[in-house]
């Protein structure tokens, strides 16, 4: 059964990351953009998580199943296979949202391939199944959606704003209508 696509606010949720290569660096680098609160333990990190270090907690040490105690959601990016099984486990008997890479069964959310244009973002996923289709499909979206489309989108959702505080209601203004309209074309236009 495919999963359910949500966008979650992370303010307030406690991020672990348990590895340090190169999958585990691709999911620090997507969430910091998020969030701040983001710890992640290994032993070794790649050159890449270093950059990251201002904007999240590296542990270097050995993780140990306490850091689950600290954590709201887990990414298990080891290359470990008993050891990212064992993180699924405990997660499940705690609670715990726990995504364990490129292994599809034992995730309870997954990355999906983002497009984004400032407030504008568009989430890809093939439930697990695929990711590389998700990835040419983002690839195909971000070359052709304007760059501007973000920029668009923060006009109309001022006007909106505003709309609301006088009392208004958005669908029936047609300044607002012409707004949404004219980003339509915009983005038609290029998928032609």
């Amino acid at each position: 059964m495919p999963f359910f696509p949500i966008f979650i606010n992370l303010d307030g949720y406690r991020i672990l990351i348990v590895g340090g290569g190169h999958v585990a660096c691709r999911k620090a680098q997507q969430l910091a953009e998020y969030t701040r609160n983001i710890t992640a333990v290994s032993p070794v990190f790649t050159g890449d998580f270093q950059k990251l270090k201002d904007r999240i907690s590296l542990k270097q040490r050995a993780f140990s199943y306490d850091d689950l105690l600290n954590a709201d959601l887990v990414i298990a990016a080891t290359d470990d296979g008993e050891l990212n099984s064992g993180i699924y486990r405990r997660c499940h008997e705690s609670g715990i949202p726990v995504n364990v890479v490129d292994c599809p069964e034992n995730c309870d959310f997954y990355f999906p391939a983002l497009v984004k244009r400032d407030d504008l973002v568009i989430g890809i996923t093939s439930s697990g199944s695929a990711p590389g289709v998700s990835g040419t499909l983002r690839k195909i979206l971000d070359d052709r959606l304007p760059r501007h489309a973000g920029e668009l989108l923060s006009e109309i959702g001022k006007l909106r704003k505003k709309i609301l505080a006088e009392g208004g209601r958005p669908a029936e203004n047609q300044e607002y209508s012409a707004l949404i309209e004219h980003f339509a074309e915009e983005i038609e236009g290029v998928f032609k």
